[in-house]
């Protein structure tokens, strides 16, 4: 989750609380209870506090995450950072109000492995839960984390920079990178496979979806010697109760130019520390 897909995955709490388009917004309610538990969320995250922040959630979503660990991880795989939080609008009423925070944040390019700056306007959903009020801040994936695990395959290297837990798949980041003299081929959606420990076998989600699916690696990508690619890949899955367990990704098939034979590349993947 970088700063990009948090702006993209928020704006869900905007029509489930039945709110204008995001930056249609009016003053932010002054001395309003609120106003102060989206101001204590935001400060919680600015603080790094995200067993804090994970109080504050809705019951949905407290049970969503499973735990704070689990929360914590979502936003330490993309090494995010809130700087600054500014709530600048509202919309809404008692019952239920949208803020619109603007952020200053840093989080990791997994592409490029660099650390970004990015504000943006985020909008937050406020909701009264057995005589209090929680925040609705979703979109995200249920746990997360980042990883530095590669392998070679006829002079192509693979890293695996970040894997995601969703309820209904697991989404693996992966950087490719052609050290070979000529083009490789990359098609993984042809034969690729993600593989536990526990015997589960996960196989690829090729849908023309392209917020899930990749379309550059759906399609086929021809990579120049030296060039780099940076792409997601999904799995069908369904949620773990424990996600503790070790993961294996093949790829395949690749195809190197001027030879007959698709290769294929295994990464056990292991989370960074």
């Amino acid at each position: 989750m970088n700063g990009f897909a948090r702006v993209a995955s928020a704006l869900a709490c905007v029509a489930a609380l039945g709110a204008a388009p995001p930056f249609q917004y009016g003053p932010v309610p002054a001395h309003n209870a609120q106003t102060a538990v989206v101001q204590k969320y935001v400060d919680a995250l600015r603080r790094g506090n995200y067993a804090g922040a994970f109080t504050l959630l809705t019951d949905d979503l407290r049970r969503y995450y499973g735990d704070a660990g689990s929360y914590r991880s979502v936003f330490a795989a993309d090494g995010y950072a809130l700087e600054k939080a500014t709530i600048v609008g509202a919309r809404g009423d008692d019952r239920g109000r949208v803020y619109f925070v603007r952020e200053s944040l840093a989080y990791v390019d997994h592409a490029t492995d660099k650390r970004l700056r990015l504000t943006a306007i985020v909008p937050l959903g406020v909701l009264p839960e057995h005589g209090a009020l929680h925040v609705k801040d979703p979109g995200k994936p249920y746990r997360a984390f980042a990883s530095s695990s590669s392998a070679d395959a006829s002079e192509l290297h693979v890293t695996v920079k970040k894997v995601d837990f969703y309820p209904d798949r697991i989404d693996v980041v992966v950087t490719f990178a052609n050290a070979g003299d000529n083009y490789v081929t990359l098609l993984p959606y042809g034969r690729s496979v993600l593989r536990d420990d526990r015997g589960g076998v996960y196989r690829i989600l090729a849908t023309k979806d392209w917020t899930v699916t990749d379309r550059h690696l759906f399609e086929g990508i021809p990579l120049p010697p030296g060039a780099e690619y940076t792409g997601s890949i999904a799995f069908s899955a369904p949620r773990f109760g424990d996600v503790k367990r070790s993961w294996t990704l093949t790829l395949a098939p690749s195809l190197r130019e001027g030879t007959d034979a698709p290769f294929d590349v295994t990464i056990p993947i292991e989370p960074r520390e």
